[in-house]
C-alpha cells in the first residue's frame, strides 16, 4: 500500500514539474505601409479631381464672360465639386460630379446613394459646362444639375442655383408646368414613369426628410424638376 502511494506522488510530482503545453498566438492583424500610403494617395488624388472640375467650371463661366475672376473667387469659397452615385435607364450605376454649397455636400452625396439605391433612375448628370450653362439646353437633353450662376426666370433675383443650393432632376421628364405652358418645350409629365417625380415617390421622401423643398407643390404652378434648400443664407454677390 505504501508503494503504491509513493508510486502516486512521483507522477502527480512529473506532472507539476512539465512545462504547460502553450496554444499558439494568434497572429495579429497587420496593415502595410503600402497599404495606407495608397489609400493615403487614392483620397488625395479624388480631392485633387473635385478640386480641378470645380476650376475648369468656373473657368468656363469666365471665358463666356458670365462671371468674373472676382466672382468666380468667391464662388469658389462657398461650392463644392462632390462625386455622386446614380443609376442611369439601363441599369448602370455611374458615378458624376454635381457642384453644389459646400454645406450641402455630404448630404448630397448621402442622399444620391440612397436614391440609386431605391432604383429611381437619373438620365444623365453632365458638367453644365457643355451647355454653356444654358439651363434651356440642360433641360431638353434631361440633364440633371445643381448650381448654374443665374436668375430665377422672368426676374431679377439669383436663383438658388447660383449657390448650389437647388437641383433639377430629370427635367425633360419633370418639367415646369404653369396651365398650359410646359418648359423645356415638347415635355411631358408622366408620374408613372421611372425618374419622374411625384408625392409618391422614395426621392421625394428622401429629398423631405432632409430639410429639402420640392417645386411640384407650388401653387399655382408647379416645377417638377426642383429641390431646393432653404436653410442656409448667402449674401447675394
Amino acid at each position: 500500500m505504501t508503494g503504491w502511494i509513493l508510486k502516486l506522488s512521483l507522477s502527480l510530482l512529473l506532472i507539476s514539474c512539465s512545462p504547460a503545453t502553450e496554444r499558439p498566438a494568434t497572429p495579429s492583424k497587420v496593415v502595410s505601409k503600402d497599404s495606407t500610403i495608397g489609400s493615403h494617395n487614392a483620397k488625395k488624388d479624388s480631392l485633387k479631381e473635385a478640386k480641378d472640375f470645380l476650376e475648369n467650371e468656373l473657368k468656363s463661366l469666365i471665358d463666356l464672360k458670365i462671371i468674373n475672376k472676382k466672382k468666380s473667387d468667391k464662388l469658389a469659397e462657398i461650392l463644392s465639386a462632390v462625386k455622386v452615385e446614380f443609376l442611369n435607364p439601363e441599369g448602370d450605376r455611374k458615378e458624376a460630379f454635381l457642384i453644389v454649397h459646400k454645406e450641402v455636400a455630404s448630404q448630397i452625396k448621402s442622399i444620391f446613394k440612397e436614391i440609386a439605391d431605391s432604383g429611381f433612375v437619373i438620365d444623365k448628370i453632365e458638367p453644365m459646362s457643355k451647355y454653356k450653362w444654358s439651363d434651356d439646353s440642360s433641360m431638353v437633353y434631361n440633364n440633371t444639375s445643381c448650381f448654374n450662376y443665374r436668375l430665377v426666370s422672368g426676374t431679377r433675383s439669383m436663383s438658388k442655383h447660383a449657390y448650389g443650393l437647388a437641383l433639377d432632376i430629370n427635367p425633360f421628364w419633370n418639367p415646369f408646368v404653369s396651365g398650359k405652358r410646359v418648359s423645356p418645350k415638347g415635355a411631358k409629365y408622366d408620374p408613372a414613369k421611372n425618374g419622374t417625380i411625384h408625392r409618391k415617390a422614395l426621392i421625394y421622401k428622401i429629398f423631405i426628410k432632409n430639410g429639402w423643398k420640392w417645386g411640384g407643390d407650388w401653387k399655382p404652378y408647379q416645377d417638377y424638376q426642383h429641390f431646393f434648400y432653404d436653410k442656409i443664407k448667402v449674401k447675394t454677390f
